[in-house]
């Protein structure tokens, strides 16, 4: 029994390598006390190097900008089991990040407040990253257009993106804003997509966690901060 779970493991890590990447799963690892730093991760299995890997980050909220020591990289020679989960190499991870968490005073149960959360579409759904909704416990209304731009063929890919934000808030003023770098040129992205939105505890800051397709379709994650109030 345990052969055909190795092999069947094999197989699978074949279908995806040859027919599709991977997609990391994200992890909201929680906010500071004042919101001004968010710490978040993604776990998976790489199919082309066998191993379970995990990337930690934490963002300083207020510059949108990673703090200093507040990226980490970890790949794990372990074997996934069909119906297994990689997040221990999260949790290796974490036990090697304690001292940045702490510094940063990053608290799991400050997790914000999701406004937005991406439903996943079907093959005849197109996904759509022109969002509109009101927040009805600030009563505040937003409107949200992520741009993105592609540029070259094949595997000579670069993209670049950003996002348009406009907010009426509740007393009826309106303010745009512009997150993001539309200048900073990535290569071999093919496609971003806004995957979720987060308040901060204190209200005064979003997180838009942002997906991000290469070129062997493997989907990664990254965030954009910005402080509305």
């Amino acid at each position: 029994m345990k052969r055909i779970l190795v092999i069947c493991s094999l197989i699978l890590i074949s279908i995806a390598h040859l027919f599709g990447g991977d997609t990391a799963r994200f992890v909201n690892l929680g906010f500071s006390g004042d919101g001004s730093y968010f710490m978040f991760a993604q776990h998976g299995f790489k199919a082309d190097t066998g191993k379970a890997y995990s990337d930690l980050y934490i963002v300083d909220v207020n510059k949108n900008i990673f703090t200093s020591g507040g990226v980490k990289h970890g790949e794990y020679d372990t074997l996934i089991e069909p119906g297994q989960s990689t997040d221990g190499a999260l949790y290796t991870l974490l036990e090697d990040s304690i001292n940045q968490r702490k510094r940063f005073g990053i608290s799991y149960l400050e997790k914000g407040r999701p406004l937005y959360i991406r439903i996943a579409a079907t093959e005849e759904e197109e996904v759509s990253n022109n969002l509109q909704f009101r927040d009805f416990e600030t009563e505040m209304k937003y409107t949200i257009d992520l741009q993105q731009n592609v540029e070259g063929e094949a595997m000579a890919e670069k993209s670049t993106f950003y996002i348009n934000l406009s907010i009426e808030y509740k007393n009826g003023v309106n303010k745009e804003f512009r997150i993001g770098h539309p200048d900073y040129q990535r290569a071999d992205i093919i496609e971003y997509n806004i995957n979720r939105i987060l308040l901060s505890p204190g209200e005064d800051s979003l997180v838009f966690i942002i997906s991000k397709k290469d070129n062997d379709l493997n989907v990664r994650y990254m965030i954009e901060t910005i402080k509305i109030k």
